[in-house]
């Protein structure tokens, strides 16, 4: 059985729909899984024995021409549902094509404050994708970690103090981002007992770890690592601390748990951490926005300040070993 798997984007996303392998392989276990995504998530999946190969798809291309070659598929897997992966899919000699639930009128109505019921963890409906195939079984998301990436990793932590917390201070909307000084008291009440800590994150988030590390001295790969080298970093911290962002999924997916505080976005909206803790003030207003991009409509930022330097030590004391 061929099957194509489209998860284009963005770091979370991907990690967590790793989480349909392993059902698919119990279920078909002589499956050939193609996975079709964007160049800097192709090196995060190349190491994963349950994929048989990984394309890379600049998006400034019309079309990944790199699929014709494959003479037709057993089934697309469309886990994006967006008009681009749409247009893929019905392009492509397919027996069957399935795609995820993706719950948007539901997610919109907790935006606009029609309904507080939860919304299906995203790692839920990845797998409902797979229930019309008879496929029921619950899948974890995994990452896999190459030597050659944990030896990366271990170099770059060759300063840092074991035990250590990884910190994420980075998002990708600053709504999202949690104070520079809460991260930095953090950091320095870490140190004062006796746990490490690092920075990670992107070159996006350089100018935001700068500003936590006028506050504290604290050593930072920002802006050092690939994916699959953060992923080997993260698989030797003992948490990540981070905002509801990326890293929190990538973490849980090398098997280490999270603390994600969460500010104009809720755990509600189905991106909660499967393993950790999710840090968040429960007010009228929240969640205002599906993924953070929109200015606080009351102006304090009361959602992401309300969550004090104390309730992130105390989640974080539950997971340190």
């Amino acid at each position: 059985m061929r099957c194509l798997v489209i998860r284009m984007s963005s770091l979370g996303d991907v990690s967590l729909a790793t989480a349909v392998l392993e059902p698919l392989r119990e279920h078909f276990p002589s499956i050939d899984v193609i996975w079709l995504t964007r160049p800097p998530y192709g090196a995060l999946l190349r190491d994963d024995p349950r994929i048989s190969e990984v394309i890379s798809w600049d998006r400034r291309r019309l079309f990944p021409t790199a699929l014709l070659r494959v003479e037709g598929f057993d089934l697309v897997l469309d886990l994006h549902r967006i008009p681009r992966t749409w247009l893929i899919s019905a392009l492509l000699p397919a027996r069957r094509r399935l795609g995820y639930p993706k719950a948007r009128r539901h997610r919109k109505a907790l935006v606009r404050g029609r309904t507080d019921q939860p919304v299906l963890h995203t790692v839920e409906r990845y797998l409902e994708a797979l229930a019309p195939l008879g496929v029921r079984a619950w899948g974890t998301p995994r990452v896999f970690v190459s030597g050659e990436a944990w030896e990366r990793a271990e170099t770059l932590l060759a300063g840092v103090s074991r035990p250590f917390v990884a910190v994420a201070p980075g998002a990708r909307w600053p709504t999202k981002r949690w104070t520079s000084e809460g991260f930095a008291r953090v950091i320095e009440e870490l140190r004062a007992r006796g746990i490490g800590a690092v920075l990670v994150g992107d070159e996006r988030d350089r100018d935001f770890a700068g500003e936590v590390r006028t506050s504290c001295k604290v050593p930072s790969l920002v802006g050092r690592t690939d994916l699959p080298t953060l992923a080997g970093v993260l698989s030797m911290a003992s948490v990540l601390l981070g905002n509801d962002s990326g890293p929190v999924h990538l973490a849980n997916a090398v098997g280490t748990p999270a603390v994600a505080i969460f500010g104009p976005t809720h755990p509600k909206l189905g991106f909660a951490p499967l393993k950790g803790r999710a840090l968040t003030v429960d007010l009228p207003c929240s969640p205002c926005s599906l993924h953070g991009e929109r200015p606080c409509p009351r102006g304090d930022r009361v959602c992401i300040r309300g969550i004090t330097t104390e309730d992130v030590l105390e989640a974080l004391k539950e997971l340190i070993p």
